[in-house]
Parts: C-alpha cells; structure tokens; sequence
C-alpha cells in the first residue's frame, strides 16, 4: 500500500519553464489527501522556492529541501542540519581552486559571487527565492547547507569523479547535468525520507519516489518503487526500479495518477 509519494522537481516534476499540470495535480493531490497519503517535495533546492511551486496547497505538502538538510510540513520547520565548519572551509578551498562559477545555499539566503557575473546570479533565481551577491564567500553570516559548482556538461562526471577522489571527508553529487553539490557526508534526500517515516510511522516499503538526478540516487533507491524520467541522469536510471517519460510530458503526474486509479 502506498502511504508517501515524494518527487525531485527541476527535471522530474517542473517542465523546462518551471511550470507543472496543476489542474492534473489538484485532481491527484485531492485523492492522496482523502487516503492519508502524504506528499513530499524533495529537492536540492531552497525551502522558499520549492515552497512557492504549491501556493493553494503548500501547507498540506512535506518538503525536503537542500538534497535532505532541510525538513519541513508546510510552514513548520521540523529538521535543520547545516554544515560544520570544517566541511564548510573545505569546500570554499575547493571553490577558489577551481575555474568555476558557484553557490552557496544557507538558511536565510543563498550566495553567488559578484565576480561570476549578473547573468549567473540571475540564472540562480530560477532555484533560488533569496538570494544574495556578495564579494567574497568568507564573509557571509549564516548556516549553511551545501555548496554547488556549476560545471560545464560535457566534463561534468569527470570533475566529479575528481573530486570524489580527492576529497572523501564530504559527499559529491550531480544535482543537474551542469551541477556538482557539496554536503556533509551520508546527507541526502533518502535522509530526509526516513526522518518522515519515523515521524509519520511510514516503511521506506510504503514510500513510492520519482527522480532524474544524481542527488535522487540514494532516495530512489531507499523508497520500496521509484522511477526516473527519461531525460535522467545514468546513475538515477540505474537507482530506479522504472524508466517513465519526461518532465515535458507531466510524466510523473501521470504516472502518480495511474497508480492512484
């Protein structure tokens, strides 16, 4: 029986506009509401902005935010876990030693460095509600959850694999085909899903979960059936138990539906 349905956004839920079938998820969302089965948003990006996809229906909704870190129903923050300072230094080293533009996610905003450029902060707001450019990473005041390196496609997996590596005291994942997250070891949405389940009293066998990215590989995997979207990345399709459509086509909506039918 199925009791927890979580889905990735960007790639998974969202089109490449960043919209979604609502009238189909409002049909969707009212059938799992009547049969107590619990929706989970889990992304690698911002509460506030996955927060804002579900305006009519947002504090009805669980979120898993910053690939696990941040746990939330509704409004209600139920989990923090930030960085400790050590991974955090680690990983500003690594952003200095690389060619690469990159983010800095915290709990009151998310940070881009002025000198990657307007266009890149601009493009961040896509993923990002608050966000802020500063000089230099050093003197933001915040907790902080993940780092991310936005790398070129084409040399993606090699750079990961590199600092995978070369650094094993923190975790590396693909959060897109152009991004590279850095989080404390072990943390990930799969984290995240299992806080909900003992909270909600849910086997990881009762939970269904769709993804496309390498920050869903743990949770694809964790959940009792899981689904990537064709458009996934290798490692995603290799976690999941089912290869569906794409984001383009409200693949997983349809699929949410048909197995609510």
């Amino acid at each position: 029986m199925i009791k927890l349905i979580a889905t990735d956004m960007d790639g998974t839920w969202l089109k490449e506009n960043k919209t979604y079938d609502k009238e189909l998820f409002e049909k969707e969302f009212q059938i799992m509401q009547h049969r107590d089965i619990k929706f989970v948003v889990a992304s690698g990006n911002q509460y506030e902005n996955i927060f804002s996809r579900f305006p009519d229906y947002n504090r009805k909704i669980y979120f898993i935010a910053e690939n696990g870190a941040l746990v939330a129903h509704g409004q209600e923050i139920l989990k923090i876990a930030d960085l400790s300072d050590d991974d955090y230094n680690l990983m500003l080293k690594i952003v200095s030693n690389l060619p690469y533009q990159a983010v800095v996610a915290g709990v009151t905003s998310a940070y881009v460095r002025k000198s990657d450029g307007e266009k890149f902060a601009q493009e961040m707001t896509k993923f990002f509600n608050k966000i802020q450019v500063v000089d230099n990473f050093k003197e933001i005041d915040d907790r902080i959850f993940k780092v991310s390196l936005n790398v070129p496609a084409e040399i993606m997996p090699v750079i990961l694999a590199e600092l995978r590596s070369l650094y094993s005291q923190i975790d590396f994942v693909a959060g897109a085909s152009t991004s590279i997250d850095m989080q404390t070891k072990g943390m990930n949405k799969a984290v995240g899903l299992e806080y909900l389940g003992k909270k909600l009293g849910i086997k990881s066998s009762e939970m269904i979960a769709f993804g496309d990215s390498g920050n869903d590989e743990a949770m694809l995997k964790y959940v009792g059936t899981s689904f990537a979207t064709a458009t996934a990345l290798p490692e995603a399709k290799k976690a999941a138990n089912q290869i569906i459509g794409s984001s383009e086509d409200s693949s997983v909506q349809k699929k949410i539906l048909e197995l609510l039918s």
